[in-house]
Parts: C-alpha cells; structure tokens; sequence
C-alpha cells in the first residue's frame, strides 16, 4: 500500500460506500480496508477504526475537496461558535444568527452540576436553558 494514504474512516461499511462511490464518481480511485471484519461484528469498528478508506496521496488534496463538499467531512467549531451570547425575549422562536424559526429551548449541564456530583456525589439540577438553532447551530440564551 505504498503510495496509498487513509483519508477518512466509518463506522458502518454503508457509510464508507457511500463515500467511495462519491468519489469514484470523480475519478479517484479508493480502497477499502475492514470492510467485512465490521459487516461480520459490528461491534468490533470502533476498536479496529472503522471502516478506512484509502486514497492515491497525490489525489489526497482533492479528495479531501470533495468529501468537504459533498458534506462527509464537517470544519470543526472554533470557540468563538461555542460561545452562548445573550439576547433580548424577541428571540425565543427566532435565530438571531440566521433568521431561522427551526429553533429550541434546551438544557445544557453548567459548571455546578458537574461540581454537585464531584462534591456530593449526585446531582444537583442546575442546568442552564439556552435556546438552539438546528440550521445554523448557534445556541444563545435571552436575558432577563
């Protein structure tokens, strides 16, 4: 496999075909590797790694192009995403990011229920509500 580089790996050999015919579809060559160990016990992919597969390095570049695209791969959240800023009552069934009604009021877990369990040994329910937008991802919460 000289030559060969792993691009991305699956969990479910499904998944990994999917992918290699979306490639294959713009010329790259793939290979697949445990594929049938996973298709015989499931359980096993995640200790293995998944399903791998497996690209020509020269064509790493494009590839990697292409599994952005065609939503394989997802950029990672910087923290300036992560950050819960505070908005007026106007927005509880509005995004204030991208004007979007696809949105929920969630309860996240704050720095005193996680400190209740370590001190007490069971939680305290001290979660704070934050509201969610599905289609931008943003979470904010209303002041006061």
């Amino acid at each position: 496999m000289d030559g060969w580089v792993e691009i991305i790996s699956f969990t479910y050999p499904h998944e990994a075909h999917l992918a290699k015919m979306f490639l294959e579809s713009s010329d790259i060559e793939v290979i697949m590797k445990d594929e049938l160990t996973v298709q015989v016990h499931n359980f096993l992919s995640n200790a293995i790694g998944g399903v791998k597969l497996f690209i020509e390095n020269s064509k790493k570049d494009e590839a990697l192009l292409l599994l952005k695209k065609g939503g394989y791969i997802e950029s990672s959240h910087t923290k300036d995403e992560a950050k819960i800023e505070e908005f007026e009552s106007e927005y509880e069934t509005l995004c204030p990011y991208c004007g979007s009604e696809n949105v929920q009021k969630k309860s996240v877990v704050g720095y005193a229920f996680v400190l209740s369990i370590i001190c007490l040994g069971f939680p305290f329910p001290f979660l704070k509500k934050v509201y969610h937008c599905y289609d931008c991802r943003k979470e904010w919460k209303i002041k006061q």
